[in-house]
C-alpha cells in the first residue's frame, strides 16, 4: 500500500516537473537553433558581400588597366597626357565599369555607399594611385 502511494507521488511529481520542464527546453532549444540559423545566415550573408565587392574591385582594377593600355599610355608617350586627358581618362573608365558591372553588384554598391558614380570614381582614383605608386618602387 505505501509502495503504491509512493509510486503514485512520484508519478505525479515526475509528471509536474515534465509538464513544466519540456517547454522551458523545448524553448531553449528553439532560441538555441534560431541563433544558430542566424549566425549562419549572417555569415552566409558576410561571405557573399566580400565575394561581390571582391569581384567589383577587381573589374574596377581591369577596366582601369584597360584604360592605361587603350588610352593613357598612348597621351602619356606623345606627351599629351594633360589635366583634360586624365577627366577623359576617368570617365572612360567610369563608363566601362558601370558597362560591366551588372545590376546586381551595381545595387549592393547604392545600398552600401550611397552614390554609384561618386564610389566607382573614387575606387578607380585609388587603383591609379597604386599603380603609380607601384611604378615608382618599381624604379631603381
Amino acid at each position: 500500500m505505501l509502495t503504491d502511494t509512493f509510486q503514485v507521488t512520484i508519478e505525479s511529481i515526475l509528471m509536474t516537473v515534465l509538464t513544466v520542464a519540456i517547454p522551458i527546453l523545448i524553448g531553449v532549444g528553439i532560441k538555441y537553433f534560431n541563433d544558430f540559423i542566424k549566425t549562419k545566415a549572417e555569415a552566409s550573408k558576410s561571405e557573399y558581400l566580400r565575394t561581390m565587392f571582391l569581384h567589383i574591385g577587381d573589374t574596377i582594377e581591369s577596366v582601369v588597366n584597360h584604360t592605361t593600355q587603350t588610352y593613357v599610355n598612348e597621351l602619356k608617350n606623345c606627351d599629351r597626357f594633360d589635366l583634360d586627358a586624365q577627366r577623359c581618362a576617368l570617365q572612360i573608365s567610369q563608363a566601362t565599369a558601370l558597362n560591366m558591372l551588372n545590376a546586381e553588384a551595381i545595387s549592393l554598391i547604392e545600398q552600401t555607399h550611397g552614390d554609384v558614380q561618386k564610389w566607382i570614381s573614387t575606387q578607380i582614383e585609388s587603383v591609379v594611385m597604386e599603380q603609380g605608386v607601384a611604378k615608382i618602387a618599381d624604379k631603381p
